[in-house]
């Protein structure tokens, strides 16, 4: 066999993997797919039970998103992993993402605990960027689950990325990316990462204000005691705004 026909049989070989590592791939997304949906659908029910219960939605949105395979073959590659389907199951849990709008932190923790109640799904992997939130200022609870989804001769665990913000978080979020995206260069005067912190901590103190509110609604209480919070936190506030505006002049 001459070294050129060797060549072209390789050619080939390459060409078929390539062909058979796109198919296995598309097989699998439809998994992520399932499971994804199976989760919108969980949400939902939780979001009309609680409705029924409070007379509210607690969650005011959720989006869904799946990576293509080509990004997730990326990520693999900047992690320096191998690039088969094998390492993609083991080490990539956001394939499948949804993002779940709140309208109060309570209700993001609310939620959580009831997927925790769920005896057939488990959650394998929490980041609370709630109570530790990043030096920026970004908040938000992730956590990854693995749902049970239902094919035609087996049963398969399959994780599932869900990230949880309030309104006021996803406000933030939105801003901050907004900012980055356009930011060609370094600002002269302007600590971009402590702004943004800054914004950060007032968009958590109003909401912080409004959930106070919300509770002494929902237990018909007047709620004295937080009234004062409010009215001291408020002068905070002020005093935290003219200091910083008095640096600024």
């Amino acid at each position: 066999m001459s070294e050129q026909t060797m060549q072209q049989l390789e050619e080939l070989r390459q060409v078929e993997d390539i062909k058979e590592l796109q198919e296995g791939a598309r097989r699998l997304f439809k998994r992520y797919q399932a499971a994804m949906s199976e989760v919108q659908v969980r949400l939902q029910i939780l979001n009309d039970d609680l409705e029924f219960r409070l007379n509210r939605n607690p969650i005011h949105h959720f989006e869904s998103r799946l990576k293509k395979p080509a990004s997730a073959f990326e990520k693999l590659q900047r992690y320096g992993l191998p690039l088969t389907l094998e390492s993609l199951e083991q080490n990539l849990y956001d394939i499948a993402g949804i993002r779940v709008i709140c309208s109060y932190t309570d209700d993001v923790y609310k939620i959580v605990n009831m997927i925790s109640l769920q005896d057939d799904m488990e959650i394998i992997k929490v980041k609370d960027y709630i109570s530790h939130p990043k030096p920026n200022g970004y908040r938000s609870l992730h956590i990854v689950v693995k749902v049970p989804v239902y094919f035609m001769d087996v049963k398969e665990y399959v994780p599932v990325e869900i990230q949880f913000r309030t309104i006021a978080m996803d406000l933030w979020a939105s801003l901050e990316h907004s900012l980055k995206y356009k930011q060609a260069k370094q600002l002269t005067g302007i600590d971009m990462v402590d702004e943004l912190k800054n914004c950060s901590d007032i968009i958590e103190d109003v909401e912080n204000r409004m959930q106070i509110l919300m509770r002494a609604i929902e237990t018909n209480n007047g709620g004295e005691e937080d009234a004062a919070w409010l009215r001291a936190h408020l002068e905070e506030i002020k005093e935290d705004v003219a200091r910083r505006q008095q640096e600024n002049q």
